[in-house]
């Protein structure tokens, strides 16, 4: 025990080193949470991760201490992460609110399921949601206990420090933003912090260092050999970090903060334009569950035109994406946009001025929504506009929070125009009409759907009508492609099934193999008309619609998107061709009709004209004899009556027909959703369409009017929805229709007595499903 530098000492000397090391692997991981800042839509979801480092800290700290085995430390850690999240998020089922139970471990399962449903479901920034942070937690608790393996017991510290710094990986792939330069800078610290420890352990067991002998025979460190020793490792990493942050700022073609994004090169001399994937960030959106305003406007035009942001121009054969921009100098929004393309007209002469405000809390929108087609925007801030699609964008800036006025009003083309117009485009860009390779079965399709069209524009208008016409089904979660099939395919000759998105990627696709010129747009559709001038839009106004070019027209509308999915979108005047006018032959060949319909006798005379259309105070009235009204108004009441349960009746039978019809696990889970939602419309209850089957499920449930078997059967309602569109096998829930019927009365009984009544005698739910099965038309004034 007294030997100078014997194993007493060396072994205290390890521990401690090891304990330290322990410690700054825990701090280390604290640093890098905020990488996962940017994800999380509220302040409060870090207490659950901190209190599990803190446990896992505790125990491998003691563990060293004590000298516990490397793989005994690791178990006894994970043991501190279930016993942590346990007493969080499950206690009153824990023996003694931390060790866990069945009934436990039976709720943080269901925690984890709803976490992934939540994430599905939910757009980028996240809410903190039990589900959603018990898996942060659960994450970041693995990989301190993998991180703690690696630099404490096998001394690789810096593969340690790689698994933590992993977590950027997430922020990076999902936020359209990236990491903030702080929060990576916090995490270099954690990581310089672990090298620094464990070069100052690694130092102290060798004991101290003795410097090496000058030529008289003294022991001194040169200047450059004690920067040089004196730099190590922590110095190298320093350096690696401050370069990483520098470097991307000093080079123009690395200023994207985000891997996550879909417009990162340029178009001639400009600035680096970035942009998240529009159609990746149109599903977060349709997806997530909530309804946040996006924006609102006011303009004196009643039937306001789709507020566009995105343009995607070019097709692989799977998916859409959006050429290069540039940031010219020369396109700087100042007033007038560059003339529209293709538009061989004048403005008209009474333009419509729309003033538009986005939402505070509309972050990442660096493409203006706008009217389309726009000839001047007035807006503040470093604002651009591409010539060839009239997009206005921001390589720096966000629209959120921000006023700008819009001018628009172009004449809207009649149909005999654009029947009449030229079937090629020779100043079109290829890339329009750059075909794509479809499969001899869509081919085939395509063409039968088209075959009575004589102009392009007509077959653009059947192509419409074919994707409306009920032959499609509007669903934001549509069944998964199986691999190795073809998307477009699958969508149109299978499933039949999907959301704006499809529809409108299918219809440009479809056109261009016709040789129209096609593109697809994203944005919004007009929003809801809350008072004479002013509307709102929300993010169930997200929408994308195809786009078709016919030359002296330019790029026209279309809207393939079945009525039902999208209630504010609408069919433009053009692309609904009304009733064929009468020609002159036609009107002939009334007249000779009404003539021939005469009778060749002559008219008769006055007394028997008198007999016809006797006086008023002679004539019988319809209830019968003159002084018996009795059998008349018990007529009138009988039919008065039947009628009125002629929409119960109507009711009762679509209720029927639908389960009747149901065959699979598939449909009767989509009947089982489909009743839940015209109950909830006849009860005058809100209904949204863009709502996921869980998000409609919370809300009835907080709601508090259901009691335990209700919430159970509109559980299993749910979770056979679910299961449809997710499960990797057959999945089926046994007596939906009885757990249909449970939640019906649950939600009537809960109901005034006056929705009630309204329910039985006038369903909702009947004009409702009319209202939206075809697209609503919108005139223009």
């Amino acid at each position: 025990m007294g030997r100078i530098g014997g194993g007493t000492v060396r072994s205290s000397t390890d521990a401690l080193a090891r304990t330290l090391l322990s410690l700054a692997t825990a701090v280390h991981a604290l640093c890098a949470l905020p990488l996962l800042g940017p994800v999380f839509g509220d302040a409060e979801w870090w207490t659950g991760p901190v209190t599990a480092v803190a446990a896992i800290a505790a125990v491998g700290a003691a563990a060293q201490w004590t000298r516990v085995p490397a793989t005994v430390t690791s178990v006894l850690q994970l043991v501190a992460l279930v016993m942590a999240v346990t007493g969080r998020y499950a206690p009153d089922a824990a023996l003694l609110r931390t060790v866990p139970t069945p009934a436990a471990v039976a709720r943080l399962v269901d925690l984890l399921f709803a976490g992934v449903s939540d994430i599905r479901t939910n757009v980028i920034p996240v809410p903190a949601t039990d589900g959603i942070v018990l898996l942060v937690t659960l994450l970041l608790g693995v990989l301190l206990v993998s991180a703690h393996l690696m630099a404490v017991t096998l001394r690789v510290p810096g593969l340690a420090g790689a698994a933590l710094l992993s977590l950027v990986a997430v922020p990076l792939t999902v936020h359209p933003r990236g990491v903030g330069g702080g929060a990576f800078a916090v995490a270099a610290a954690g990581f310089l912090l672990l090298l620094a420890v464990d070069s100052a352990a690694r130092t102290a067991s060798w004991g101290v260092r003795v410097p090496p002998r000058d030529r008289r025979g003294g022991r001194r460190w040169t200047a450059a050999a004690s920067a040089l020793r004196g730099l190590g490792a922590v110095g190298i990493a320093g350096t690696s970090v401050v370069l990483a942050l520098l470097v991307p700022a000093l080079v123009p073609t690395m200023t994207s903060d985000s891997v996550f994004s879909l417009v990162g090169q340029l178009r001639g001399d400009g600035q680096t334009v970035t942009t998240v994937d529009p159609l990746t960030s149109l599903r977060g959106t349709l997806t997530s569950g909530g309804d946040r305003r996006v924006l609102e406007y006011r303009t004196a035009d009643r039937s306001p035109e789709y507020l566009r942001t995105h343009v995607l121009d070019a097709f692989d054969g799977e998916n859409w994406t959006m050429s290069p921009v540039r940031a010219d100098a020369g396109d700087r929004v100042e007033g007038p946009l560059p003339r529209v393309p293709g538009f061989a007209g004048e403005a008209a002469p009474g333009t419509v001025t729309t003033d538009v405000t986005v939402s505070a809390d509309a972050r990442g929108m660096d493409f203006l929504p706008l009217p389309y087609p726009s000839s001047t925007v007035r807006v503040a801030g470093e604002w651009y506009v591409d010539p060839d699609t009239l997009m206005v964008f921001s390589p720096h800036g966000e629209a959120a929070g921000l006023t700008y006025r819009v001018t628009s009003g172009f004449p809207e083309p009649r149909e005999e125009d654009l029947r009449a117009a030229a079937p090629s485009a020779p100043g079109i860009d290829r890339r329009y009409l750059a075909p794509p390779s479809l499969s001899e079965e869509v081919t085939r399709l395509v063409e039968q759907v088209v075959a009575d069209a004589d102009t392009s524009f007509d077959r653009a208008v059947a192509l419409q009508d074919w994707f409306t016409g009920g032959g499609f089904d509007y669903d934001l979660n549509p069944p998964r492609v199986p691999g190795g099939t073809d998307p477009l395919a699958h969508f149109l000759l299978q499933s039949r099934t999907g959301y704006c998105q499809h529809f409108a990627s299918a219809m440009a696709a479809t056109a261009r193999h016709l040789g129209i010129p096609a593109r697809v747009a994203v944005g919004y559709t007009p929003g809801e008309h809350v008072g004479s001038d002013r509307w709102v839009v929300r993010e169930s106004d997200a929408h994308a619609w195809p786009e078709l070019y016919f030359e002296g027209y330019g790029w026209l509308r279309f809207e393939p998107t079945p009525g039902e999915g999208q209630p504010t979108a609408a069919v433009p005047d053009y692309a609904t061709p009304g009733p064929a006018e009468p020609t002159a032959a036609d009107a002939d060949g009334a007249e000779e009709s009404v003539e021939s319909a005469a009778p060749e006798s002559a008219p008769p005379d006055e007394g028997a004209a008198a007999e016809q259309n006797p006086a008023p105070e002679e004539r019988p009235t319809a209830d019968g004899p003159a002084g018996d009204g009795v059998p008349g108004a018990v007529a009138a009441v009988s039919a008065l009556t039947v009628l009125s349960a002629v929409p119960a009746l109507l009711r009762h039978l679509v209720r029927g027909l639908r389960w009747r019809r149901a065959r699979d696990a598939a449909s009767l889970a989509r009947s089982a959703w489909l009743e839940l939602r015209d109950d909830l419309l006849d009860l005058g209850r809100p209904w949204n369409p863009a709502h996921s089957p869980r998000a409609v499920e919370r809300a009835l449930v907080e709601d508090g009017r259901l009691d335990a078997d209700a919430r159970a059967a509109l559980h299993r309602v749910v979770a056979a929805v679910e299961a449809v569109h997710y499960a990797p096998g057959p999945f089926t829930v046994p007596h939906l229709a009885g757990d249909s019927r449970t939640v019906r009365r649950a939600l009537t009984a809960a109901s005034p007595p006056l929705s009630r009544v309204l329910a039985l005698l006038l369903p909702r739910s009947l004009w409702w499903a009319a209202r939206t099965a075809e697209p609503r038309r919108v005139r223009r004034p």
